[in-house]
Protein backbone atom coordinates (compact mmCIF):
# COMPACT_ATOMS: atom_id res chain seq x y z
CA UNK A 1 0.00 0.00 0.00
CA UNK A 2 1.31 3.58 -0.69
CA UNK A 3 2.04 5.55 1.78
CA UNK A 4 -0.40 8.56 2.48
CA UNK A 5 0.48 11.84 3.59
CA UNK A 6 -1.74 14.93 4.87
CA UNK A 7 -0.74 17.05 2.20
CA UNK A 8 -2.01 14.88 -0.53
CA UNK A 9 -4.98 14.00 0.84
CA UNK A 10 -5.99 17.43 1.81
CA UNK A 11 -4.00 20.43 0.68
CA UNK A 12 -3.82 19.03 -3.12
CA UNK A 13 -7.14 18.90 -3.65
CA UNK A 14 -8.06 22.54 -2.28
CA UNK A 15 -4.98 24.16 -4.11
CA UNK A 16 -5.94 22.26 -7.70
CA UNK A 17 -9.58 23.61 -6.91
CA UNK A 18 -8.35 27.20 -6.21
CA UNK A 19 -9.71 27.45 -3.04
CA UNK A 20 -8.62 30.43 -0.53
CA UNK A 21 -6.61 28.23 2.11
CA UNK A 22 -3.48 28.67 4.33
CA UNK A 23 -1.81 25.46 6.37
CA UNK A 24 -2.14 26.66 9.66
CA UNK A 25 -1.72 24.83 13.24
CA UNK A 26 0.59 21.72 14.02
CA UNK A 27 1.77 21.65 10.22
CA UNK A 28 2.38 25.46 9.85
CA UNK A 29 4.38 25.33 12.96
CA UNK A 30 6.43 22.30 11.69
CA UNK A 31 6.94 24.44 8.16
CA UNK A 32 8.89 27.04 10.32
CA UNK A 33 9.78 25.42 13.59
CA UNK A 34 10.99 21.79 14.31
CA UNK A 35 9.22 18.34 13.01
CA UNK A 36 6.71 16.59 15.52
CA UNK A 37 4.15 13.97 15.10
CA UNK A 38 0.76 14.90 14.06
CA UNK A 39 -2.12 12.76 12.60
CA UNK A 40 -3.67 15.90 11.25
CA UNK A 41 -3.78 19.79 9.28
CA UNK A 42 -5.36 22.66 9.82
CA UNK A 43 -6.58 25.01 7.71
CA UNK A 44 -7.70 28.87 7.85
CA UNK A 45 -9.83 29.34 5.22
CA UNK A 46 -12.01 31.58 2.96
CA UNK A 47 -14.42 29.80 1.36
CA UNK A 48 -17.79 31.08 -0.24
CA UNK A 49 -20.59 28.95 -0.46
CA UNK A 50 -20.18 28.11 -3.75
CA UNK A 51 -16.45 26.85 -2.57
CA UNK A 52 -18.37 24.70 -0.14
CA UNK A 53 -20.88 23.30 -2.70
CA UNK A 54 -17.40 21.56 -4.16
CA UNK A 55 -15.98 20.24 -1.25
CA UNK A 56 -17.74 16.79 -1.82
CA UNK A 57 -16.46 16.67 -5.06
CA UNK A 58 -13.11 16.94 -3.59
CA UNK A 59 -13.37 14.59 -0.77
CA UNK A 60 -15.84 12.01 -1.71
CA UNK A 61 -17.64 10.44 0.10
CA UNK A 62 -16.27 6.81 -0.67
CA UNK A 63 -12.97 8.08 1.03
CA UNK A 64 -13.72 10.97 3.18
CA UNK A 65 -15.85 11.64 6.31
CA UNK A 66 -17.25 15.13 5.44
CA UNK A 67 -20.16 16.68 7.22
CA UNK A 68 -23.37 17.84 5.43
CA UNK A 69 -23.34 21.25 3.19
CA UNK A 70 -25.81 22.62 5.66
CA UNK A 71 -23.58 21.84 8.35
CA UNK A 72 -20.68 23.45 6.36
CA UNK A 73 -22.58 26.11 5.56
CA UNK A 74 -23.73 27.51 9.13
CA UNK A 75 -19.81 26.87 10.45
CA UNK A 76 -19.19 28.94 7.67
CA UNK A 77 -21.02 32.25 9.24
CA UNK A 78 -20.25 31.18 12.55
CA UNK A 79 -17.63 33.50 14.38
CA UNK A 80 -14.80 30.55 15.22
CA UNK A 81 -17.12 27.81 13.06
CA UNK A 82 -14.84 24.32 12.66
CA UNK A 83 -15.25 21.74 10.67
CA UNK A 84 -13.34 18.76 10.08
CA UNK A 85 -13.15 16.08 6.77
CA UNK A 86 -11.45 12.55 8.15
CA UNK A 87 -9.76 10.25 5.28
CA UNK A 88 -11.73 6.80 6.03
CA UNK A 89 -8.94 4.56 5.34
CA UNK A 90 -5.92 6.45 7.14
CA UNK A 91 -8.29 7.92 10.31
CA UNK A 92 -6.08 11.48 9.22
CA UNK A 93 -7.90 14.89 9.05
CA UNK A 94 -8.23 17.92 8.20
CA UNK A 95 -9.07 20.62 10.47
CA UNK A 96 -10.97 23.78 8.79
CA UNK A 97 -11.34 27.36 10.45
CA UNK A 98 -13.78 29.63 8.18
CA UNK A 99 -11.82 33.08 8.56
CA UNK A 100 -12.95 35.60 5.92
CA UNK A 101 -14.39 37.84 7.78
CA UNK A 102 -11.34 38.12 10.01
CA UNK A 103 -8.64 40.80 9.03
CA UNK A 104 -5.59 39.44 10.17
CA UNK A 105 -6.99 36.41 7.89
CA UNK A 106 -7.00 38.83 5.08
CA UNK A 107 -3.10 39.92 6.42
CA UNK A 108 -2.03 36.92 5.89
CA UNK A 109 -3.80 35.98 2.98
CA UNK A 110 -1.65 38.51 1.05
CA UNK A 111 1.50 37.41 2.91
CA UNK A 112 1.27 33.54 2.22
CA UNK A 113 3.74 31.76 1.92
CA UNK A 114 3.56 29.99 -1.77
CA UNK A 115 6.20 27.04 -1.15
CA UNK A 116 7.00 24.25 -3.97
CA UNK A 117 7.04 20.58 -2.20
CA UNK A 118 7.19 17.24 -3.64
CA UNK A 119 3.06 16.80 -2.77
CA UNK A 120 3.23 20.27 -5.46
CA UNK A 121 2.81 24.07 -4.53
CA UNK A 122 1.14 25.00 -1.51
CA UNK A 123 -0.21 28.05 0.97
CA UNK A 124 1.23 28.33 4.24
CA UNK A 125 0.00 31.01 6.58
CA UNK A 126 2.92 33.47 7.59
CA UNK A 127 4.83 32.45 11.03
CA UNK A 128 2.82 35.65 12.70
CA UNK A 129 -0.46 34.49 12.05
CA UNK A 130 0.33 30.95 13.45
CA UNK A 131 2.36 32.32 16.29
CA UNK A 132 -0.91 34.22 17.02
CA UNK A 133 -3.32 31.89 16.58
CA UNK A 134 -0.94 29.07 18.95
CA UNK A 135 -1.55 31.88 21.52
CA UNK A 136 -5.40 31.90 20.98
CA UNK A 137 -5.28 28.05 21.65
CA UNK A 138 -2.96 28.17 24.46
CA UNK A 139 -4.90 30.84 26.48
CA UNK A 140 -8.22 28.52 25.71
CA UNK A 141 -6.77 25.52 27.09
CA UNK A 142 -3.53 25.53 28.01
CA UNK A 143 -1.34 22.87 25.86
CA UNK A 144 2.35 23.24 26.77
CA UNK A 145 2.45 22.03 22.92
CA UNK A 146 1.60 26.03 21.39
CA UNK A 147 4.42 26.90 24.23
CA UNK A 148 7.20 24.22 22.43
CA UNK A 149 6.00 25.07 18.83
CA UNK A 150 6.14 28.90 19.79
CA UNK A 151 9.59 28.29 21.24
CA UNK A 152 11.25 26.42 18.19
CA UNK A 153 9.56 28.83 15.42
CA UNK A 154 11.36 31.40 17.32
CA UNK A 155 14.53 29.94 17.72
CA UNK A 156 14.51 28.46 14.06
CA UNK A 157 13.13 31.00 12.15
CA UNK A 158 13.43 34.36 13.71
CA UNK A 159 14.49 35.67 9.94
CA UNK A 160 10.74 35.50 8.84
CA UNK A 161 8.98 36.60 12.48
CA UNK A 162 7.91 39.93 12.65
CA UNK A 163 7.71 40.01 16.43
CA UNK A 164 6.12 43.87 15.86
CA UNK A 165 3.00 42.44 13.64
CA UNK A 166 2.24 39.47 16.07
CA UNK A 167 2.90 41.74 19.50
CA UNK A 168 0.31 44.02 17.74
CA UNK A 169 -2.07 41.64 16.90
CA UNK A 170 -2.12 40.14 20.38
CA UNK A 171 -2.37 43.18 21.76
CA UNK A 172 -5.04 44.09 19.93
CA UNK A 173 -6.95 40.50 21.41
CA UNK A 174 -5.90 41.29 24.71
CA UNK A 175 -3.41 38.33 24.76
CA UNK A 176 0.06 40.27 24.75
CA UNK A 177 0.70 39.18 28.35
CA UNK A 178 0.03 35.90 27.68
CA UNK A 179 2.67 35.48 24.70
CA UNK A 180 5.01 37.16 27.04
CA UNK A 181 4.34 34.49 29.17
CA UNK A 182 5.04 31.87 27.24
CA UNK A 183 8.32 32.60 25.65
CA UNK A 184 9.86 33.81 29.20
CA UNK A 185 11.27 30.91 31.01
Amino acid sequence: MPEIDLLSLFVRPLHQANLSYLIVGSVGSIYYGEPRLTLDVDFAVAFSDRDLQKLPELFSEKDFYLPPIETLLEESSRPRGHWNIIHSASGLKADFYPCSQDPFFKWAWQNRRTTALPQGEVFFAPAEYILVWKVIWYSEGGSDKHVRDISRMLQLSPQQIDLAIIEKELSRRNLLPTFHKMIRP
